[in-house]
């Protein structure tokens, strides 16, 4: 009987893979439902896209209900002013004050939603200056509505009820009143303030930077004035009055000496703390190629440092204002603070508020100058620091 010979499987044979399974039928619910899954795949692709797009063309969106309601509470300021009768309570002087500018601080709200209407419909036109527009209404249109009720709120409660009595509170109509009658007394004293703070700026940010090199390049400088300057850098600057009186011929050098010095504090401890905060592989780098230790201070320290200093240079303007309004009380003949003083004496709150309400915008305008001259030295860095 014949017999099937058994061969032996090679051992460098690979063993046989088992057979596939055969594909399975589809289904009716596997039929129905692949289309379903691809179908959604594709809607959420052109949200997706469609949203980015959105986002690209217009990176901003404006609340219609907010910017509506800020344009309506002017409007309605406008005729609350104009048309309430003010409160028979008030002192003959207000009365007057009051009468003299109601019209033209109704026509001022009228103005304010104007320009928020026109800017809200610029900004529905394409190109560069309806993307402003659009950007500016979006960002300030919780402002309009918030100005707007508390202009709202201000002028019931001054001029028309009377509750916040004088003469410590003063209607928006006085303020203004005073404004335009004190016009040329303000711009004086505006003009002096302004070379004052100037000087005293310069002089401070000057001292300030060279200070500050100085202690955080050298350490043995740094080992000396450290500690002076973590001592008398904050003594507050009305304490520096009786040395003024005893070391200087005039008060004026005196004022710009205390100006001065609030901003020599803080120019030096960020300038400082700049400086050491240079990574070191940058003084490696330019020393192999040869550079010497003023260009590494010039070039390479100083720039290095100067968002440190830029933020020094913002709590110096803060600090020097509040140092000029002491200054020019203590024998400088003009400025706002000077002028601020002498309002007080005579009790005249709203003249004293105008004064204020000045003081506050030329702050306002020295502060956004400088976050502008910011902005353009360190346009390198930009989006990496955010204020």
């Amino acid at each position: 009987m014949a017999s099937t010979p058994l061969t032996a499987a090679s051992p460098d044979t690979p063993p046989a893979r088992p057979a596939a399974p055969p594909p399975a039928e589809p289904t009716e619910q596997t039929e129905h439902a692949e289309p379903t899954v691809q179908a959604e795949q594709t809607v959420q692709g052109a949200a997706r896209i469609h949203a980015a797009l959105q986002k690209v063309t217009h990176p901003v969106r404006i609340n219609p209900i907010l910017t509506g309601a800020g344009i309506l509470a002017w409007i309605a300021f406008s005729v609350l002013t104009e048309t309430v009768s003010d409160s028979p309570r008030l002192p003959a002087p207000d009365i007057a004050s009051i009468h003299r500018t109601t019209g033209f601080t109704a026509i001022t709200g009228l103005v304010v939603a104007a320009l928020a209407a026109g800017l809200w419909a610029l900004s529905a036109t394409r190109g560069r200056l309806g993307a402003r527009a659009a950007g500016r209404v979006a960002h300030g249109s919780a402002w309009l509505f918030g100005a707007a009720v508390w202009a709202v709120f201000w002028e019931i409660s001054t001029a028309k009820t009377d509750v916040l009595e004088t003469p410590y509170f003063a209607a928006p109509q006085e303020i203004l009143d005073h404004l335009w009658s004190d016009r040329r007394i303000l711009a004086e004293s505006l003009g002096n303030s302004l070379q004052l703070l100037a000087l005293g700026f310069v002089l401070g940010l000057i001292a300030g930077l060279a200070t500050g090199v100085v202690i955080g390049w050298w350490q043995q400088a740094n080992y000396w004035v450290h500690p002076i300057l973590m001592f008398l850098g904050p003594v507050p600057t009305l304490a520096w009055v009786p040395v003024i009186f005893a070391l200087f011929p005039t008060a004026y050098s005196g004022a710009i000496f205390l100006i001065a010095v609030s901003v020599w504090f803080p120019i030096t401890v960020l300038t400082r703390a700049g400086i050491v905060s240079v990574p070191r592989s940058y003084y490696d780098v330019t020393q192999t190629l040869g550079a010497r230790s003023w260009f590494l201070v010039l070039r390479v320290s100083l720039p290095a440092a100067l968002p440190s200093i830029f933020t020094g240079a913002f709590m110096a303007l803060g600090s020097s204002f509040v140092s000029l309004t002491v200054a020019e009380n203590f024998g400088v003949n003009s400025g706002l603070g000077w002028y601020l003083n002498w309002q007080k004496g005579w009790g005249d709150f709203p003249a004293l508020y105008a004064g204020i309400v000045v003081l506050v915008g030329v702050c306002g305008v020295l502060l956004t100058l400088l976050f502008r001259l910011r902005g353009w030295v360190l346009r390198w860095e930009k989006e990496l620091t955010r204020w």
